[in-house]
């Protein structure tokens, strides 16, 4: 396959033929791990689109190459004003699949959310349901479908809101991984598929298990109740509890005022009970419906006509799911036990590696430990703690003011509990990439936990030293020198050998 891209984005024998076809001013504008979105415009039509171009990567793959041309069949089968409508698709003579969307203009709900988060203003119940209700209303039809289509990977930045304040046009995008019953064997048995932040509890494995979980209409509703949650508190629930409790012992947290937006202060007694049925452990306990799940936050701010049902739509029906005579109520008794487009990388300077390794006489200690998320189950407040400041200040070129985006990375940056000798620790995440920051107090504690062999690192700057964390396979601490050799940090990720050096350290 030819997949090599123009100036534009588009592979060489594309540009070409959908030019033939009227279309003009070509321009990259996103890229992700399965392809690469362009810009354009035919004039004959007066319409702007997205055009989605297989990843070059991926073109080369026979299951990845079907998959892409399965997301490109399942959405061109749809018909819902939620749903980004594909007008067009084909396979360049070079092998290259392709299809032409509509383009959205709006950004995505994570941006509007990350917004909010640097104005400290949460979403209200009733301005959620406005958002949401349209992604709501796409779900229930697609769970109705005579072969029902399971998106499995919603969250806030496959939704494009033109608008958060105002009603507008609200989609639901990026059906890369949505499966239906001609689609489910594309997957690796084994493989969980999604986003880790926004899977509902079902979909991770058990020793117990005797084949690996199916993604259900009920585990896709599960991700539309964390948006719900994450909009109404700016708190993503996955960022405060580590990685174990998400998968096998989920906490859902009780709600206080403090946690929503002062006029929604007085509903937190009834959110607490709507998500007790919202995100329930077990799928069949949850609402039976997308809708129904809208409607029932809807009545808890009194808001309910702002979520009229679908015009037309009969009750969907889940088959993936059990019958039950235990269906729960619109808000059901409070039960609070339940069972992170792509960012520009930055110009940060480079470290280089010497060749030549400094031996310290220190053991390998907690700092091993440092990507659990300790005690975090309650929402967090606006600020980082005084020790935490600390940190954030000593790194501005890393850590940002408060919890949130970070300035490195853009990532997504909260308190931790401290572990064993560290007065403070932060960590900051993306889908793919995890740093976390610690303070020891002073050089001698910190390098109780350094491994025995690093690596010198320098540069223009500064030097810090480096190694691979024994027995955690792309793993790597960070140890600065000199005057802030009190701290540490710890760096994962597919790419984390290669991130550490941009760390702005200095």
């Amino acid at each position: 396959m030819n997949a090599q891209p123009t100036a534009s984005g588009l592979p060489l024998d594309l540009e070409p033929e959908l030019t033939a076809k009227g279309y003009s001013q070509f321009h990259q504008i996103g890229a992700g791990g399965m392809g690469t979105i362009v810009f354009a415009r035919k004039e004959s039509l007066d319409r702007e689109v997205a055009i989605k171009v297989i990843a070059q990567h991926a073109a080369g793959d026979d299951e990845e190459v079907g998959r892409f041309m399965s997301e490109m069949r399942t959405v061109a089968a749809l018909d819902h004003p939620a749903i980004v409508p594909i007008y067009d698709g084909d396979v360049t003579p070079g092998g290259v699949p392709y299809f032409v969307m509509k383009f959205l203009r709006g950004p995505s709900l994570e941006a509007h959310i990350n917004r909010r988060i640097m104005e400290g203003s949460k979403f209200t119940v009733e301005q959620t349901v406005r958002l949401l209700t349209p992604i709501a209303q796409a779900l229930d039809y697609l769970a109705q479908l005579p072969s029902p289509v399971i998106h499995r990977d919603i969250k806030p930045a496959n939704i494009i809101a033109d608008d958060a304040e105002e009603p507008g046009d609200v989609m639901l995008a990026d059906f890369g991984i949505a499966i239906n019953e001609d689609t489910t064997r594309m997957t690796r048995e084994g493989l969980r598929v999604g986003t880790d932040a926004y899977m509902a509890p079902e979909l991770y494995p058990t020793q117990l298990a005797q084949s690996p979980p199916q993604p259900t209409a009920a585990s896709d509703r599960y991700s539309l109740a964390l948006i719900v949650l994450e909009m109404l508190t700016l708190v993503n629930l996955r960022r405060t509890t580590s990685p174990q409790q998400w998968a096998h012992s989920r906490v859902i947290p009780d709600l206080t005022p403090d946690n929503l937006a002062p006029s929604d202060g007085p509903l937190a007694p009834s959110l607490n009970s709507f998500f007790a049925t919202a995100l329930h452990p077990e799928p069949q306990k949850r609402f039976a419906s997308s809708t129904e799940m809208l409607d029932a936050l809807a009545t808890v701010a009194g808001t309910a006509e702002l979520a009229p049902p679908q015009e037309n739509a009969p009750a969907p029906h889940d088959a993936n799911v059990p019958d039950s005579a235990d269906t729960p109520p619109a808000i059901a008794p409070s039960n609070n036990v339940a069972s992170p487009a792509p960012d520009a990388r930055d110009e940060s300077p480079r470290w280089s590696l010497r060749r030549n390794h400094i031996i310290l006489a220190a053991v390998l200690a907690g700092v091993l430990m440092v990507l659990s998320v300790v005690g975090g189950l309650a929402l967090r407040g606006a600020g980082w703690d005084a020790e935490e400041d600390v940190l954030a200040r000593e790194f501005p070129l890393i850590f940002p003011e408060n919890p949130g985006r970070a300035p490195w990375r853009n990532l997504d940056c909260y308190s931790a509990e401290p572990e064993a000798g560290q007065r403070a620790r932060i960590i900051c995440e993306s889908e793919d990439l995890t740093l976390v920051g610690a303070d020891f107090g002073t050089e001698d504690d910190r390098d109780t936990i350094v491994p025995g062999t690093v690596e010198e690192l320098t540069s223009e700057a500064c030097t810090v030293t480096s190694a691979e964390i024994p027995g955690q396979p792309g793993t790597w601490g960070v140890y600065p020198t000199g005057v802030s050799a009190r701290f540490a940090f710890v760096i994962a990720g597919a790419n984390a050998k290669e991130d550490r050096l941009s760390l702005p350290l200095c």
